[in-house]
């Protein structure tokens, strides 16, 4: 089966598997685990920030983030195709009485200038945090810039907020920038990233930021039930992923455009591929049913997923997918559609 549903659906290597198996642990609830103390290290001064926390998963560091920058102003800026938005279980809201200030996303995962200025003239709330998303999901991969993002940290400064970077998969967008990450990271005060996507762990992210803000971020965690004790081993596979499979990203962009140039090939498939910047594919069937398209793709061995309508189909390349497997998934794509357009 060539799974494309998610850069998530990847297995740890033989070599990772080894580090797993030799990983030194202690408690890391009493600070006591020394992996997890250097992937902690490591992690904050990949991304230019004083310290960070390993967390089991990015919604609870973008959790987190929010609990601790809204403490006193309950309003947070997202945006409105927003993993924190639309896939996080609305867990600000729920656990932490956070109001949730939707402003659009245009298609490239920039937040609307039009609905900022208009909130910003109607001063409806004032938001304790503005949370932004790069690479964005559900805009397709889609970069924000330092441009963009040194402009919106003067905006945030503006409306004396914060700015939280869902950066879940920040790697991806150096690489397609060309920059270092850090780059991308210094205009923010908080940004989480997660192990367990392109980078290939079995599980985990981490929130960075400065030493006041992670203290804070520490005992929220504790107060989740996030507090985890020897969390080395599975700490010791997200600093291998950190430390080996972050340049490799770039097979991921290549294989995804590989995908798009192909498909943007047919008069049923609606695609922009230059949409296509990171290892993220939406593309939209026209005269073809969805549920029938997934399904047959489904039985000659790739899957591919469906997360916001019934004729929009996301593909994620990743770890587990070489190229090979990518031109294989092409030609079952291209058959499926040349017999379903019959």
């Amino acid at each position: 089966m060539i799974d494309l549903r998610s850069d998530t659906v990847s297995r740890p290597n033989d070599s990772m598997r080894k580090v797993i198996e030799s990983s030194v642990v202690g408690d890391d609830v009493i600070g006591d685990d020394p992996t997890v103390k250097r992937l902690e290290k490591l992690a904050a001064h990949t991304v230019g920030k004083e310290a960070s926390l390993y967390v089991p998963s990015g919604t609870m560091g973008n959790l987190i983030a929010l609990l601790v920058h809204c403490q006193a102003n309950k309003a947070a800026i997202v945006g409105s195709e927003s993993h924190i938005l639309w896939h996080e279980g609305l867990g600000a809201t729920q656990l932490g009485g956070i109001h949730l200030i939707s402003i659009e996303n245009e298609a490239d995962g920039k937040l609307s200038n039009t609905d900022l200025e208009k909130f910003e003239k109607d001063k409806v709330a004032h938001p304790a945090v503005i949370c932004l998303e790069n690479t964005h999901n559900r805009c397709g991969g889609r970069v924000l810039d330092g441009k963009y993002l040194s402009e919106m940290a003067i905006r945030a400064k503006e409306l004396n907020s914060k700015v939280h970077m869902d950066g879940a998969r920040i790697f991806n967008a150096a690489l397609a920038l060309n920059c270092d990450v850090a780059e991308l990271t210094q205009e923010v005060d908080s940004i989480s990233f997660c192990f367990s996507k392109g980078l290939g762990a079995p599980i985990g992210s981490v929130l960075c930021g400065d030493t006041e803000f992670i203290q804070q971020a520490r005992m929220m965690r504790r107060n989740l039930g996030g507090g985890m004790r020897q969390v080395g081993i599975i700490a010791s596979a997200a600093e291998f992923a950190l430390q080996n499979n972050v340049e490799r990203l770039t097979d991921d962009h290549s294989n995804a455009k590989l995908i798009a140039h192909a498909l943007s090939q047919f008069t049923e498939v609606e695609i922009n591929v230059d949409d296509v910047e990171t290892n993220i594919v939406y593309f939209t069937l026209t005269n073809i049913d969805g549920d029938q398209f997934e399904q047959t793709l489904l039985e000659k061995g790739l899957s591919v997923s469906r997360p916001k309508s019934k004729q929009e189909i996301r593909i994620v390349t990743h770890i587990d997918i070489s190229e090979q497997d990518t031109k294989q998934a092409i030609e079952i794509m291209q058959s499926t559609i040349a017999d379903m357009s019959n």
